[in-house]
């Protein structure tokens, strides 16, 4: 199944993995999930996987070089803060569409094959037991990420994680058309697409957690009652500041993220439905 196809799947079915069995917590009680939403480049692997897909993509000649080197080049840009986040951002992912413009979809998802083959090793070591945690404590866990859907579900299928979402290009005719139809990087992308998941699975989003390391993720702090920024952008960092967000790193989060977990099952913060 292709990763589109996979991607379409998780949308319209809403079958995602429930809480382990016996489990109840007190907002599943009043009929409600609580949602856990993780980015992915900079926060679960210090990689960012769109600009190793597109490298791998040079590296077969599967796209045109020019349009592969301002892809990276627009990246190098958003990475050196000089401009508006989310202006570069924009321009990352149109330089994207650019780059796989034309591209057929089977060499894309080969080498995103090949790209998370190698960047496996690389995923921080917290990420598989925070993930079994927090599932043991009754979260749907979701990995929401701005780097491709072809990448991402590989990533989202080797922790066993069923609901995720990533960057989605137009296709026809088994090619990319160029156009970027989502982009949860861009401004209220990452917002929009929690919304989405709310409704699709019923979930308590004053309940929830949300776990990135640049503004966008701070979009979506916004929005849920357990915020924590990994290892943030100055941007995020300076948001967390104001806001009194919890702030972590790799060699922290576990400690912390299970005092906080249990903190509120215990019912310190104001977590319960009005």
């Amino acid at each position: 199944m292709s990763a589109s196809k996979s991607m379409a799947t998780s949308v319209t079915s809403g079958c995602v993995r429930g809480p382990p069995a016996g489990r109840l917590d007190r907002h599943e009680r009043f009929g409600m999930r609580r949602l856990a939403v993780l980015d992915l480049d900079g926060t679960l692997t210090p990689d960012t996987l769109g600009a190793l897909l597109v490298r791998e993509l040079l590296a077969r000649g599967a796209c045109e070089a020019e349009m592969g080197q301002g892809f990276l080049s627009a990246l190098a840009r958003h990475r050196a803060g000089c401009q508006d986040f989310y202006t570069t951002v924009a321009e990352v992912y149109q330089g994207l569409g650019r780059a796989v413009a034309g591209v057929a979809v089977s060499s894309v998802e080969r080498a995103a094959e090949e790209v998370w083959a190698h960047a496996q090793g690389r995923m921080f070591g917290f990420v598989r037991p925070l993930v079994r945690m927090l599932e043991a404590e009754g979260f749907l866990v979701a990995l929401v990420s701005g780097s491709p859907i072809e990448v991402v579900q590989l990533v989202a299928n080797d922790l066993g994680i069923d609901v995720f979402r990533g960057a989605v290009m137009g296709i026809r005719h088994n090619r990319y058309t160029g156009r970027v139809l989502q982009g949860p990087g861009l401004m209220g992308g990452k917002p929009r697409i929690l919304r989405e998941l709310e409704a699709l699975h019923e979930v308590c989003l004053a309940a929830s957690l949300a776990m990135g390391n640049s503004p966008s993720d701070g979009e979506v702090f916004g929005l849920v009652g357990l915020p924590v920024a990994f290892e943030p952008s100055d941007e995020l960092a300076g948001l967390a500041a104001r806001n009194g967000w919890c702030v972590v790193d790799r060699h922290d989060v576990l400690r912390v993220l299970l005092r906080l977990l249990s903190r509120s099952a215990g019912g310190e913060d104001s977590l319960e439905p009005g």
